[in-house]
């Protein structure tokens, strides 16, 4: 009797169907993890831009200003849009011609939202050159498209310039600002 080397039609049609079951399973899940480290990677750019002014300023001895723009050449309002890093000689928080922009924050995919609210209702950030801000503690809020606040966060700065990520302290999948108020995303993002 010859050895067959070859699967059967039925073991070839059980194997591709559970295959398809246990993908079935696993797809949800990895896209559930693409979405979480999109959210994520954005979190952690704006995170090491703030650690970066806060580190320039301090070794510098100059006050550096982060404010949003929409253009990358000028202040504006719109953070989603993206943002500007600059050395800000007269400490007005704007841009001027002889102060140069040393580096930009991309702007956000279309959709997602984020939010500056600060103790002094200031539209931009300061660190001055001993590495804090001038009472500008307060927190950014990242809300997706969709408005999924599981894929949110908040990066909090403390008022000597600590910049530091929101946590779900209560396990629910939601981040929770300094004050512990869970991250709320407006459903139409």
């Amino acid at each position: 009797m010859k050895k067959s080397l070859g699967f059967t039609l039925i073991e070839l049609l059980l194997s591709i169907t559970i295959l398809a079951i246990v993908a079935s399973y696993a797809l949800p899940t990895f896209s559930d993890l693409t979405r979480r480290y999109k959210s994520e990677a954005k979190g952690r750019e704006l995170f090491e831009l703030l650690i970066l002014m806060r580190t320039k300023a301090y070794s510098e001895h100059k006050s550096y200003t982060l404010c949003p723009s929409e253009n990358g050449s000028s202040c504006g309002k719109d953070w989603a849009s993206g943002a500007i890093l600059f050395a800000d000689n007269d400490r007005d928080g704007e841009l001027d011609a002889s102060e140069k922009i040393e580096r930009t924050l991309s702007k956000l995919e279309d959709g997602a939202t984020l939010n500056w609210n600060a103790f002094n209702n200031k539209g931009f950030i300061t660190f001055r050159p001993n590495g804090t801000t001038p009472a500008q503690s307060g927190n950014f809020k990242y809300c997706p498209p969709g408005g999924e606040e599981k894929y949110g966060w908040f990066i909090i700065l403390n008022t000597i310039g600590r910049p530091y990520f929101g946590k779900d302290r209560d396990g629910d999948g939601i981040v929770e600002n300094g004050s512990g108020s869970p991250l709320t995303c407006d459903a139409k993002n």
